[in-house]
């Protein structure tokens, strides 16, 4: 599952796999990809993104967040918990699929 992705980031092409994205984040027009301590920004529409990474264990959490499901510790009281110590909030509408994912992905 090592797949390599390029992406034509802001300060220029850079390959990537996918398995190192921790999530990635819309803020102002851009998309932020959160990759160990480095974040690098695109100009392209998540909903792409998020075709692209189809079957490498990203879930929508958000209508900004597309988060890789191996950097989740836990999720709970709308709340997705990271392995880096980031919390990113899970909307209402959203949180029974979420959680679901979640549980089908760790075998529960």
């Amino acid at each position: 599952m090592d797949r390599v992705f390029q992406f034509p980031f802001v300060g220029g092409k850079k390959c990537i796999k996918a398995d190192e994205i921790i999530y990635i984040e819309t803020a102002r027009h851009k998309n932020i990809f959160y990759v160990g301590d480095q974040t690098y920004s695109i100009y392209k529409k998540l909903d792409e993104i998020e075709e692209e990474l189809k079957g490498m264990g990203f879930i929508r959490i958000h209508q900004s967040f597309l988060v890789n499901l191996r950097y989740v510790d836990k999720i709970s009281s709308y709340v997705l918990y990271l392995s880096n110590g980031q919390e990113l909030s899970v909307p209402k509408a959203r949180y029974p699929a979420v959680k679901k994912q979640y549980m089908q992905y760790i075998g529960k």
